[in-house]
């Protein structure tokens, strides 16, 4: 099923390069049927095709880009004509990589699911892909770098990535939400489409907000999981988030009798754990294999990155306290698994990741309030969870969005918000700010669960129910039975 990419527009096999200045070009935009750009299980009623749209929508002059589609067929005899349109967190990640098969997706029993490639991600064309930025994020990741020399070493990298991305052609301001929202549009007008319903999760409810902002009109409803409001300054608060989730977990355990009784102070033994790695690297046996045998320096930042990525396992979060108190006492065998997930270099297209939050983020966000989240004070290890510096932003050098991109969206569209109770990225105090501005909202906590609290039998049952009928409020009753994190020791054997 694998087809050369320059093979799978109309006009042939033709480079890349050739293609882009092809004259007199074909209108724009358009989609073009063709191969599929994963291989897709056989059998299976998958159609593909490429969206052709202007790279940069302010200029009359602009290039075309390639952005592929997947449309997954519903297995229902007679489907509903609003398909789902689904775009994933970011920027910078993909939504069609790995997405070779529709079984086990519910919507498929009653309608259509579409996916589209973000303008800049992976498989578009061109891909704003830095590999060197990508390498350098497992260095941090390996406490190899760090600090003020990890902040100049990235924005160095990204000089050199943008020096390479603008020499091959590409318009590096052409890639911003507002643009994607468009690619959104076009989409819709262009499958012949009267109406679909939207679903976006983490950045691409952003996403999914800015298509209500600009098209409501083809909007029918909006699934919205893991919110991030245009208007909320993410880099000045990704430290307290974080923070907030971890003090989730000190007080369930506090209030469980089992565990309150075997870790009494675990405030106390997380700070004293990672202040002692700050002191001296912790001496945890990784596995060469997941360390490419190079030395891993395992300091408060690099403990702090493993739990917060067990933050976002459900199953992981109850585990956190034994997680925590075990290495406080020399025992590291839990860290070290979770340390050992963290290795390797990042996956995200980074050119689009720092075209978008460059121009939406940071020239809306206070520097003093970012800079914050990193310091010792807030007892996380120098850890950074900010998506980008302005050190990073000045090397990308991209135009700064209109205001308006900081603002919140009013819409009358039926919405339909999921929280994660222990999200350390996007908390659900997120969600329920949006219900103000949007009066035909509904906003459902799932308990125990974490970034991406849909993706659950009960949270996908929920929104089957509601694309069914969105004039009307959601039965949540199975989310008010959520048992949620169950700390005590005798829910989870030792292993």
């Amino acid at each position: 099923m694998r087809v050369p990419w320059s093979c799978v527009v109309v006009m042939g096999c033709l480079s890349w390069g050739a293609w882009a200045q092809a004259t007199p070009p074909p209108s724009v935009p358009r989609f073009e049927r063709g191969a599929c750009p994963v291989e897709v299980v056989a059998g299976e009623r998958i159609d593909c095709g490429l969206l052709v749209v202007p790279e940069n929508r302010h200029k009359t002059d602009s290039r075309s880009i390639l952005l592929p589609v997947m449309i997954f067929r519903s297995r229902a005899a007679k489907p509903a004509t609003d398909p789902v349109l689904f775009m994933p967190g970011g920027p910078g990640g993909s939504a069609v990589q790995h997405r070779n098969s529709g079984k086990g997706n519910p919507f498929l029993d009653e309608r259509d699911y579409i996916l589209l490639e973000q303008r800049g991600a992976k498989f578009a064309q061109p891909a704003l892909e830095c590999p060197e930025i990508n390498a350098l994020k497992g260095e941090q990741a390996a406490g190899r770098l760090r600090g003020a020399a990890a902040t100049t070493a990235l924005a160095k990298a990204l000089g050199r990535c943008r020096e390479t991305l603008t020499a091959s052609g590409v318009d590096l301001d052409g890639y911003t939400t507002e643009a994607t929202a468009d690619d959104i549009e076009d989409l819709r007008k262009l499958l012949q489409l009267k109406t679909w319903n939207l679903f976006g999760m983490s950045y691409s409810t952003r996403l999914m907000l800015t298509v209500l902002r600009r098209h409501p009109a083809g909007v029918r409803s909006v699934l919205l999981d893991s919110v991030l409001p245009p208007e909320v300054n993410f880099d000045e608060v990704a430290g307290v988030n974080l923070l907030r989730s971890l003090h989730l977990v000190f007080d369930g355990c506090a209030v469980d009798r089992e565990c309150g009784t075997l870790y009494p102070d675990l405030p106390a033994r997380f700070a004293k754990l990672v202040a002692a790695a700050d002191r001296r690297p912790l001496p945890l046996k990784l596995d060469a294999a997941a360390t490419g045998g190079r030395p891993v320096e395992v300091r408060g930042a690099q403990v702090v990155e493993a739990l917060y990525s067990a933050l976002h396992d459900p199953a992981a979060i109850p585990l956190i306290p034994k997680v925590i108190g075990d290495a406080s006492e020399g025992r590291f065998e839990r860290l070290t698994r979770l340390v050992q997930d963290n290795q390797g270099p990042a996956t995200f297209a980074f050119g689009l990741r720092y075209s978008v939050w460059c121009a939406e983020e940071l020239p809306f966000e206070n520097p003093a309030r970012m800079a914050a989240q990193h310091a010792p004070a807030l007892g996380l290890g120098g850890v950074d969870e900010a998506a980008a510096s302005p050190e990073e932003c000045r090397a990308w050098n991209v135009t700064a969005a209109s205001p308006v991109e900081n603002t919140p969206v009013n819409s009358d569209v039926p919405t339909l918000i999921f929280a994660g109770e222990f999200d350390p990225d996007t908390p659900p105090e997120w969600s329920r700010r949006l219900l103000s501005a949007m009066p035909r909202a509904y906003s459902v906590e799932m308990r125990g669960r974490s970034h991406g609290a849909s993706f659950h039998p009960c949270g996908l049952g929920i929104a089957m129910a509601f694309l069914r009928d969105p004039t009307r409020a959601p039965a949540v009753d199975c989310a008010l039975k959520l048992r949620g994190a169950d700390f005590s020791l005798s829910a989870h054997p030792v292993d």
